[in-house]
């Protein structure tokens, strides 16, 4: 008689994006199981998704960046310095915002923190918490005012994650696609009082009502 043994081990997103899917291959592997990964979409790119936030788009971000917030054993981890044409996605971050914000505003950083330029203090910021949930919960605002805009949302609700470019708002409202043609100082900052209203953040809870017929 022959006994069929399976084991199925569900997880959210791509279990190869900051999951353990290598570790449990190998653990399988070395007790005679070959396992079989199905992979899912990557919470890094459905959560801007859902959020109304293109990780690439003509005009504007010609690449992206994906990284954790924390590095093994709670090790800080190398961020990428500021590209204009690339977005930065970090997951695992929120929890230490202030340093990530730290890291990517300083103009003299540890040579281990980040690689490369700072970010303008006017840079576009989203913090998606509980993406694909009905409580999700977009919090937009700018590297300079993202800290306090979170602070004055209510409770934290993880998992969460950032994105961080000008990829944020480029399909708010009317949009804005030409990013990458006009690259000045003062007229980046007009754009971003214009897709703020005025404001310092913008908060968005839930979702469109489009989603209630799906």
């Amino acid at each position: 008689m022959t006994v069929l043994l399976s084991i199925i081990q569900l997880k959210q997103g791509d279990p190869s994006v900051y999951g353990r899917a290598g570790e449990e291959v190998l653990y399988f592997r070395s007790r005679g199981l070959e396992p079989v990964v199905v992979p899912g979409v990557s919470s890094a790119l459905a959560g801007p998704s859902f959020a109304g936030i293109p990780v690439t788009q003509r005009g504007v971000a010609e690449s992206f960046v994906v990284c954790t917030g924390v590095g093994r054993q709670g090790r800080e981890v190398k961020l990428p310095g500021y590209e204009r044409g690339r977005t930065l996605i970090i997951l695992m971050g929120v929890a230490r915002l202030r340093q990530v914000l730290d890291t990517l505003l300083s103009e003299t950083p540890d040579e281990n923190s980040r690689d490369g330029v700072a970010y303008p203090p006017y840079t576009p910021i989203a913090i998606i918490e509980r993406a694909s949930m009905p409580d999700q919960r977009v919090v937009t605002s700018t590297l300079a005012h993202i800290g306090t805009a979170l602070e004055n949302s209510g409770e934290q609700r993880p998992p969460g994650m950032i994105v961080i470019g000008w990829s944020v708002f480029a399909l708010w409202d009317s949009g804005d696609i030409e990013i990458l043609d006009k690259c000045h100082a003062k007229d980046d900052e007009a754009r971003v009082q214009k897709w703020l209203h005025g404001a310092n953040w913008r908060v968005v809870e839930g979702f469109d009502h489009e989603w209630d017929e799906l």
